[in-house]
């Protein structure tokens, strides 16, 4: 049912990091595990061996809001997710003037980059990535534009790339966490 399929689109909410679900057997398990377990028994099907893959990240709206008060550590996958945070008005100021993205913005990168790593790592290919905003159509638009370019991209081909990685505010490429660190903010 599945062997022509050109890209494949998967869709994980922001803000379920610190949200929990209980399966059929009783096991309490975070709705971000879970959709990351669901999500590689997709991609490690023998079927989707050679198949495209979009990770929508959704409710950005959302989790904006939630990130400022429930650290994204409430999710053990993302442990590691340490922004340098001000509680100092004036600093948070200049930060602000320096161009550093907010809160929402570098933990949707960080998650994105945990998702790319991870796939790569499963699949050897490269997994892209877009986010949504619920109450704006517009990022749902651009994200699926994104896929039908996911879509035609040549195999991932180094050589036809943009040495330089682009980051916008709903979608990014890079290829390693040296190029993450190193974004331009659109």
């Amino acid at each position: 049912m599945f062997e022509d399929t050109d890209v494949v689109l998967f869709s994980v909410a922001l803000t379920d990091y610190d949200e929990y679900t209980v399966d059929s057997e009783g096991a309490v398990t975070n709705k971000i595990l879970a959709a990351k377990h669901l999500f590689q028994n997709i991609i490690t099907h023998r079927v989707f061996s050679n198949t495209k893959f979009l990770l929508i990240l959704t409710k950005f709206d959302l989790f904006e809001e939630k990130i400022e008060q429930v650290p994204l550590t409430q999710c053990e996958w993302f442990f590691d997710f340490d922004p340098v945070i001000s509680h100092n008005h004036k600093t948070a100021a200049i930060s602000k003037r320096s161009n550093h993205p907010p809160l929402a913005q570098r933990a949707f990168q960080y998650i994105g980059m945990k998702f790319k790593s991870w796939f790569n790592s499963l699949t050897g290919q490269k997994l892209f990535v877009s986010r949504v905003t619920g109450l704006e159509p517009s990022t749902v638009d651009e994200a699926l534009r994104y896929a039908r370019e996911v879509m035609v991209w040549q195999k991932w081909d180094p050589s036809l790339r943009n040495e330089k990685s682009e980051i916008t505010s709903t979608t990014f490429e890079a290829s390693s966490e040296e190029k993450f660190n190193n974004y331009n903010h659109h």
